[in-house]
């Protein structure tokens, strides 16, 4: 019998955020703070024209911890990190969806860890996509593309071993965390969508806490930086 290693996952965390109704009805008291004219620069997203700190919303710390507890489970109890880092939250901004547009594939540069907090999702909402584009399992790079006409595909059932692509239907008050370096976008799924979809999204960069300073790897806290 032949021994099978399966090997380079990525892995998504996605939970239910406690009390969402709530978080909701305190983004929308300011909402106006936050809104943004829908343009080129600015369609999908709020980061174009609006400052992407939404985190320093003092009526919002109870969500923003909420989330941080989120971020330390994804960590600790499924990516298996020690207990040695910080959550930092150094950008949030608005994701916004009001029409068939979508959000083209994209990483965030800046940070470890990204996720994506849903405040309203109505019915044939957009579906949050992931891609490998490094799928050793291709064999050919567009042999696990997914094709309209499907006896022009080259495999015959789809599972986590030959796909590249991936993609969720999030729920309201859900919470989807994923290393900030994985290529994701968003697809429209109904060609009349309706609504608004609106969820908070954010960057989180790992800070070693105090004690750990002496690790060769990660960032220390900000007070011991330096501009010149």
């Amino acid at each position: 019998m032949p021994e099978i290693f399966n090997v380079f996952p990525l892995t998504i965390y996605v939970d239910k955020v406690n009390n969402y109704e709530i978080y909701k009805e305190d983004f929308y008291k300011l909402y106006p703070k936050y809104d943004y004219v829908e343009n080129e620069r600015s369609n999908t997203v709020s980061e174009g024209q609006v400052d992407p700190l939404i985190h320093l919303e003092p009526t919002l710390n109870p969500l923003f911890t909420e989330i941080g507890n989120h971020v330390r489970s994804y960590i600790h109890d499924t990516l298996k990190f020690r207990d040695i880092f910080n959550i930092t939250f150094t950008k949030t901004w608005l994701s916004r969806m009001k029409d068939c547009k979508e959000i083209p594939l994209h990483i965030h540069s800046t940070s470890h860890i990204s996720f994506a907090y849903y405040l309203n999702v109505p019915p044939n909402s957009h579906k949050l996509t992931f891609h490998n584009p490094h799928c050793s399992n291709s064999l050919f790079k567009t042999s696990t593309c997914e094709k309209s006409i499907p006896d022009m595909n080259m495999v015959k059932e789809f599972n986590p071993l030959n796909s590249n692509t991936f993609f969720l239907h999030p729920e309201e008050g859900c919470i989807v965390c994923f290393p900030s370096s994985v290529v994701h976008g968003t697809e429209s799924v109904v060609s009349d969508f309706k609504g608004e979809r609106l969820a908070i999204v954010g960057d989180i960069t790992l800070m070693l806490k105090e004690e750990y300073l002496h690790f060769c790897n990660g960032y220390i806290d900000q007070k011991y930086w330096r501009q010149f």
